[in-house]
Parts: structure tokens; C-alpha cells; sequence
């Protein structure tokens, strides 16, 4: 199902947690490719995909508009419109897919006790996780911001100092904060649901995430706003696993063929269709002749 930047999280959250997060079925909504013959993306697929006849990518199941689960209880989002794209590189069927629903906690050890062939589940580059996994080129971009009530008179991260915050483990903005502002007393969740009940809950003063994700939330929550200037500003990536060197140049090889194609544009204006919000994250996602980078050295710096 397609979506505005501001469909109903309540029903994909709900989904999520009767699903769980362990895996899915592949199921997910109508994608953009049809069955066809694959592409050669200018390297070959491996044979260990390959034999297996579908790739198998973790994907985030409560994270719209990017990765979530939709009213008819299938796989929707941007990431999983790429994914699909993939599978139809691979073997000329979009639907040659098995997706597994992954955290922020759990998605590296997935991908490296080889439970999943690929992480496409909005992961932010860090010099630390390039230690244990291999990045492909970006295909996004993000950074951290703040999720407060309304009449918060929380306006930056500086106001957190000593306060009760948020967040999601193994997330970026956790990250940020352990090193960061170590005086912040984190309250951890692994979903984005557990996270916004808490926050409604007044457990912490603010949710500390992905601007992307609070930007929807509180397009869909009035009584929530977001603050706060930008931290551990980074690209998303795929991941692979550490020294797979033929899998990430066919991961690349297809990235580098939807930018050719503006895919990521095209389905990012399908999947979010605000014209305002396309307009603020048109600077977000590789295009032709418009190239995203990671920055050198680490991206959590304070």
C-alpha cells in the first residue's frame, strides 16, 4: 500500500506487534517491477543467492513510510519497493523475495549468522558498524532529531542534560547519546510502537530517533512536535557481510542502476506523496548526476 507521509501508524504498529519481528513470508504489497528477465547490473549475482532462486534481506517492519507493515498485514514502504526492484535484478521476479522483519538491535547479528542475506533496514553509515559489516553505497540519507510533546519547552539536545530519554537500542541516536551526552538517562525499546506509548506515557522528556521517522510521527500525532538541530548525520546503506566482496559489488551494481534510472526519486514521490515533504527529502536520495557520500571518519561525533 502506498502512502503519505502521514499514514495511520496506529494499524501498521498494531500489525507489527502481532506479527513479532522475527520473520515474514515475503508477502508485501503489489511492487513496481513485473516479472521479467534479469538484469545484468555489471556483476554477477552470487551462486549461494543464486541457488536459492529469491534473495533474503531484513527490512525494518515499524518504521513507515520506509519499512512497515500495512492494513492487509503485507510488507510496505521505500525499502521495500527497492527491495523488490532487487529481486527483479536478480531473477527477473519482483516477487523472488523472502523479507525477515529485523531491529536496530538485532539486524548486524541476522546478517552475520548468515539468517539473512543482505540489511536494507534504514541503517545509518558509522565507522564502528563498517568494523563488523561491509556498507554498499547509500541510496539515503538522515539524521537525528527529537520527538516531544507539543508543550515541551525542550527545544535542543543541550535541554537533556540529566533528563529521562527515549530510544531505540543499537539505534544511531543511542549511540549518540552513550558517547555523547553520557548524563542522559536513556530508556531503551527495540519498536517504534513501545517507544511512542512510552513517550505519550511521559517516561522520558523526548524520543530520540531518525528524523525521517519523528517527521511521520508527528504527522500523524498533533499533540507531538520535532526539535532539536541535526546529530550523527549519515547516509543509510545496505550491509553485507564483512569481506563478501561479490556480494556487495552486485549490491552496488544494482543501487548504481536504480540511480541511473532515478528509481529511488520515482518511488520516493510514490511512497511519499506530499509535495512539501518530497520537496524537503529531494536532496535525500541519490539521483542521476546526484551522488550521496559518507563522511570520513566517525559519525558520531559530539
Amino acid at each position: 500500500m502506498r502512502s503519505k507521509y502521514g499514514t495511520v501508524i496506529g494499524a501498521a504498529m498494531v500489525l507489527v506487534l502481532a506479527a513479532g519481528c522475527s520473520s515474514s513470508s515475503g508477502e508485501s504489497s503489489s511492487s513496481t517491477a513485473t516479472s521479467s528477465s534479469p538484469v545484468d547490473v555489471g556483476a554477477p549475482l552470487p551462486d549461494a543467492v543464486k541457488s536459492k532462486g529469491k534473495l533474503t534481506v531484513g527490512v525494518k517492519c515499524d518504521y513507515p513510510p520506509f519499512g512497515y507493515i500495512d492494513e492487509s498485514s503485507k510488507n510496505a514502504g521505500f525499502e521495500i519497493a527497492i527491495a523488490h526492484q532487487m529481486a527483479s535484478y536478480a531473477f527477473g521476479d519482483p516477487d523472488a523475495l523472502a523479507l525477515t522483519c529485523v531491529t536496530g538491535s538485532n539486524r548486524v547479528s541476522f546478517l552475520t549468522s548468515k539468517r539473512i542475506d543482505l540489511i536494507e533496514a534504514t541503517m545509518n553509515y558509522t565507522a564502528e558498524r563498517a568494523q563488523t559489516i561491509d556498507f554498499s553505497t547509500p541510496y539515503f540519507d538522515s539524521g537525528v532529531k527529537l520527538l516531544v510533546p507539543k508543550d515541551s519547552p525542550i527545544t535542543s539536545f543541550e535541554q537533556l542534560a540529566g533528563k529521562p530519554v527515549i530510544s531505540i537500542s543499537g539505534a544511531t541516536a543511542s549511540l549518540w547519546l552513550t558517547q555523547c551526552m553520557k548524563d542522559v538517562k536513556q530508556t531503551l525499546f527495540t519498536e517504534t510502537s513501545q517507544a511512542l506509548t512510552a513517550l505519550n506515557q511521559n517516561r522520558g522528556v523526548a524520543f530520540a530517533q531518525d528524523d525521517t521517522l519523528l517527521l511521520d510521527l508527528a504527522a500523524k500525532n498533533p499533540d507531538l512536535k520535532v526539535v532539536g538541530e541535526v546529530k550523527a548525520d549519515s547516509p543509510w546503506g545496505m550491509g553485507v557481510r564483512k569481506g563478501d566482496a561479490q556480494m556487495l559489488a552486485w549490491v552496488n551494481g544494482a543501487l548504481a542502476h536504480m540511480q541511473k534510472t532515478d528509481f529511488f526519486w520515482t518511488e520516493f514521490q510514490k511512497t511519499v506523496t506530499d509535495p512539501s515533504v518530497q520537496e524537503q527529502f529531494a536532496k535525500y536520495v541519490p539521483r542521476p548526476g546526484s551522488e550521496l557520500t559518507y563522511p570520513s571518519g566517525s559519525t558520531l561525533k559530539c
